[in-house]
């Protein structure tokens, strides 16, 4: 199964600044806007390119869309281009793992996602030990985000990320994973570690409150404010809380 998982990392205004990079080496695949095609081959001579249409930037569920669509394998991993590190927590202490790993990691995970019966995996989202609970080392109710995502891809999936949600698309494509198989498995004593927000480009560069609001509304009407909540002095990420019995 190793060889057929596709990992890809949708990258925007980082050629020559890509830690995904340094951790996944020519197993990653960048999709790129046209207009950077070129700058991205130069600085990545080593990796294939996903090229995409440059009328879809900026908005990060059309580029998951498109990705996910041209996709050739069952077995996708969408990943941010600023991860650069893949471990796990034990003893209270990170453990970062080397590329073989991860494809044997990539590999159970995939075999277990489709065991349980849902198209949705993936690791925790805080790379701090002190937030890895040993008593619930696995999740199933838990939303799984961009910066780490595992799809199984086939024809019968009907769901897709809301073209209207270019920055809560990860936390919506969850939420209707859970509603149409009541389950995400999530392995919780794995973790990455990405600059997010803090890095130049990326979903960093057309991040505005305004519009974080206002695609907050359009979550509270499609999901109710009882599985969704905002607090925008703490965070512009919505709180998720998922209606179903479980851990």
């Amino acid at each position: 199964m190793s060889e057929s998982i596709k990992i890809i990392a949708p990258s925007y205004k980082r050629a020559g600044n890509v830690k995904a990079v340094d951790v996944f080496h020519d197993k990653l695949i960048l999709a790129v806007h046209e207009f950077e095609k070129e700058e991205y081959q130069k600085a990545y001579p080593n990796n294939e390119l996903m090229v995409m249409p440059d009328d879809i930037g900026g908005n990060m569920a059309k580029v998951r869309n498109y990705i996910r669509d041209n996709c050739d394998s069952r077995y996708l991993v969408m990943i941010d281009d600023d991860v650069e590190e893949i471990g796990y927590h034990e003893d209270m202490e990170r453990h970062p793992i080397g590329l073989v790993a991860i494809m044997e990691f990539l590999e159970n995970g995939f075999q277990i996602a489709e065991d349980v019966g849902t198209i949705l995996w993936g690791i925790n989202l805080q790379a701090d030990p002190k937030f890895y609970r040993e008593y619930s080392p696995f999740s199933f109710l838990s939303p799984v985000l961009g910066p780490f995502s595992c799809h199984i891809v086939d024809d019968v999936n009907d769901i897709r990320y809301d073209n209207r949600l270019g920055l809560n698309e990860d936390y919506d494509y969850a939420l209707q994973v859970l509603h149409k198989y009541h389950k995400i498995f999530r392995n919780n004593k794995y973790y990455y570690l990405a600059g997010h927000l803090t890095e130049q480009g990326g979903c960093g560069a057309y991040r505005i409150l305004d519009e974080e609001k206002r695609q907050s509304e359009i979550m509270l009407n499609k999901w109710g404010s009882k599985v969704v909540s905002y607090n925008f002095k703490k965070t512009t990420n919505p709180r998720v809380k998922v209606p179903l019995k479980g851990i």
